[in-house]
């Protein structure tokens, strides 16, 4: 009998706010006699392009995933899984992307972004509707549920119960105690005799380790009353002005916390530091029979490889980029493969757009339209800040890790044409809203 499986997605949940914290006891439970995977790379640090890869083992420049947009021409794992009989069911936003991606799903539950509440929230509804499709679930197998939860996704709004020092330091880690108190609701509704749970994240974030109330990277209801007054350009203009400002007062207010400014002022910058790269990765239950931390270094290309692995679907193709990790499981040993990275946005700022290689000793990146310019490399060992670039010392490492991304970009270049009309384009602004990249 092939497991059910269950995919949870947190959006936004950084891999060092999570592992040994003691706000998490039930997430503890499950990485305690799980397999964790505790140097994740993701793709990116945008959704669509991190999910993108999950979901079809391939890099971005071989789907033309983007930040809203699902290529549903490029094929997904989720075919697979129909063609062995699996019943497909999801809770996710509704974005365009997941809205794509879970097309040909037989069972959807999408909520709304909503103007007053922003995000629906576990606490609103949502959390509830999982439990119900959980219970309903079990009149189906094999099945596989896809959960993306957006409350940990900035701005996000802490319920007042959690509000307190016991559930952590700070909002963020307040959130993370409150999203965990939910997977304890969850996991209570799953027979994991039969049923692989797999736990990761999109991205990471760039926020604020303070728990300073006054930050906030999408003042909305400021947004929202100088549209009233000025023209939207100019309203646009003055919220990045102050914005920016107030980003860099705060962080010269701290100038000797040198990994707590550079959260605050590269948030939404584009900069892959890995703040927003390393995520979380366990799996649980289907009687996996090892139990303990894998350090190597794993990418998201690699996820859905070994579910399959697991559950006994073999599969090959050349436009695969990920490998199966259950060697790993069983405590053999296997070569490390470099993770390829990129900007989710392609936008342009006075850094450039990035592409780049992360290994376990090194990260690489450089401009994404001219990739001899703004190099930059990181010797992680001895900085694992990324505070020293050390990429004009060392041309022969950069060198080759570019003549890597250039390998693996070989005949998989997509060139963006913009074929879109004018409500294309207002369709995909006011998504990028939502996820606070305008």
């Amino acid at each position: 009998m092939k497991p059910n499986i269950i995919f949870i997605s947190i959006d936004s949940l950084r891999s060092d706010k999570l592992f040994g914290s003691s706000y998490t006891p039930n997430i503890n439970k499950l990485i305690s006699n799980g397999v964790n995977f505790s140097n994740t790379i993701s793709t990116s640090d945008s959704t669509g392009l991190s999910l993108g890869s999950i979901f079809t083992g391939a890099y971005p420049f071989k789907t033309n995933i983007s930040l809203t947009s699902f290529n549903h021409d490029f094929p997904t794992y989720f075919d697979l899984l129909k063609n062995n009989g699996y019943f497909l069911t999801s809770t996710c936003p509704d974005l365009s992307f997941f809205k794509k991606l879970t097309i040909n799903f037989d069972l959807n539950n999408l909520y709304i972004y909503d103007k007053r509440n922003e995000w629906i929230q576990l606490h609103g509804g949502i959390g509830n509707e999982i439990i119900t499709t959980l219970k309903l679930l079990k009149s189906k197998s094999p099945w596989f549920y896809f959960i993306h939860l957006m409350d940990l996704h900035q701005p996000f709004y802490l319920p007042d119960e959690f509000n307190q020092n016991k559930f952590g330091l700070t909002r963020y880690d307040k959130m993370i105690s409150y999203i965990d108190e939910w997977i304890g609701k969850f996991i209570k509704n799953i027979d994991f005799k039969n049923t692989l749970l797999v736990f990761t994240s999109d991205h990471g974030d760039y926020i604020p380790l303070t728990d300073d109330e006054n930050f906030s990277y999408t003042p909305n209801k400021f947004f929202k009353k100088m549209n009233k007054i000025v023209p939207k350009k100019l309203s646009t203009k003055i919220l990045s002005t102050l914005q920016d400002k107030k980003k860099t007062d705060f962080a010269n207010s701290i100038k000797n916390d040198k990994k707590l400014s550079r959260s605050i002022l590269n948030r939404g910058t584009d900069f892959l530091y890995d703040e927003s790269l390393k995520i979380p990765l366990f799996f649980y239950g289907n009687n996996l029979k090892f139990h303990h931390s894998i350090p190597n270094l794993v990418r998201h290309v690699d996820i859905f490889s070994t579910i399959l692995d697991i559950i006994g679907i073999k599969y090959y193709s050349d436009l695969v980029d990920g490998r199966s990790l259950l060697p790993l499981f069983n405590n053999e040993k296997i070569s490390e493969l470099p993770a390829y990275i990129e900007n989710g946005s392609r936008k342009i700022n006075k850094l450039g757009s990035f592409i780049g290689l992360r290994t376990s000793e090194y990260k690489f990146l450089c401009s994404r339209t001219n990739t001899s310019e703004n190099q930059f490399l990181f010797d992680l060992n001895i900085d694992p800040n990324e505070e020293k670039n050390i990429a004009k010392e060392n041309p022969s490492i950069c060198k080759i890790m570019l003549q890597n991304i250039l390998d693996l970009q070989q005949n998989f270049s997509h060139t963006s044409k913009s074929n879109l009309n004018s409500d294309d384009e207002k369709s995909i602004e006011e998504e990028l809203k939502k996820l606070g990249y305008l």
